[in-house]
């Protein structure tokens, strides 16, 4: 009959075998590349071993694709691998006024370019990162944004403009009299929706008074609701009223620099705004090619290993 000792030594053998197959099973997943359709992440629950998927990686190899940076949207895949749109916006430097917008999404398994580079006009100073910037400073914010959701009167929105629905994946608002977006920093109304005739001064935006510049817009998620910073006293204002619009066209018909928006001309623009579907968990990516390429890769297989 076997000793206490004996059965304690068993114990302790098998716990460490089960230890070593349980390392050596998660190297294997670990050496698995991330999004291979048929990859499976062994985890031990008690004597029960379980097993799910790596997310699937929509496939690049794609002719579809064309024309957009694929290098740039396999590194923003790496970064996070839930979305499947990506809105890259790309200027040559931090100072540059002028620069590209291009769309890529997800279509069946693989990524197409929905909408091919075309020239797009960013802040009069350049682009800055969001926490660095500060409403007035004619920068646009540099970095990883979703889609901006505002309430209005007629619930939450993230398409609006002064002429009527293109066809949005959404709800949109055809701006109505005295809609004011909020831009003085340091006010309850700090990048909030309201509709107000008569107090809409200063840095505030009465959208109906641009016709031609917000004759469609997107608003992109740059220091948006819930949680604004500058609506209150001594909070930092980073931004508000960041948008993808159309261009400002000067006197001479050359497209203008902005505020701190994103702008397209009018076809990109419709192309843009139907295209643009929240249940694809969009991204705006802006800055320099090298700075985008740089984001790091959140979603390793070692990450998902761990979750």
């Amino acid at each position: 009959m076997p000793t206490r000792a004996t059965s304690r030594a068993a114990v302790a053998l098998l716990a460490a075998a089960v230890a070593v197959v349980a390392l050596l099973t998660g190297f294997a997943a670990a050496a698995t590349p991330a999004g291979a359709a048929t990859a499976t992440v062994a985890a031990a629950r008690g004597s029960v071993v379980q097993e799910r998927p790596f997310p699937v990686t929509p496939s690049v190899d794609n002719p579809l694709l064309a024309g957009c940076d694929v290098q740039l949207l396999q590194r923003l895949m790496m970064g996070d691998p839930t979305v499947a749109q990506w809105i890259m916006v790309v200027v040559p430097s931090t100072s540059s006024t002028t620069g590209t917008l291009a769309i890529a999404t997800v279509h069946g398994s693989a990524w197409e370019c929905t909408l091919t580079p075309t020239v797009a006009r960013v802040g009069r100073q350049g682009i800055r990162p969001l926490v660095q910037r500060r409403s007035g400073d004619d920068t646009t914010p540099s970095g990883i944004f979703p889609l901006g959701v505002v309430s209005t009167p007629q619930g939450p929105i993230t398409f609006f403009g002064n002429s009527a629905d293109p066809g949005v994946h959404g709800a949109y608002r055809l701006v109505q009299p005295g809609d004011c977006y909020g831009a003085n920093p340091n006010t309850p109304g700090y990048g909030h929706w309201r509709v107000d005739r008569t107090t809409c001064t200063g840095a505030d935006e009465l959208l109906a008074r641009n016709v031609h510049t917000y004759e469609h817009a997107v608003i992109i998620g740059a220091n948006t609701e819930p949680n604004v910073s500058g609506d209150a006293p001594g909070e930092p204002a980073y931004a508000a009223a960041i948008f993808l619009h159309h261009d400002n066209i000067a006197a001479n018909g050359s497209t203008l620099a902005t505020s701190g928006c994103v702008s397209i001309g009018h076809d990109q623009l419709i192309t843009a705004m139907t295209t643009i579907d929240p249940a694809l968990h969009p991204r705006f990516a802006i800055g320099t090619r090298a700075d985008l390429l740089a984001v790091p890769p959140r979603y390793s297989a070692a990450w998902l290993n761990s979750r």
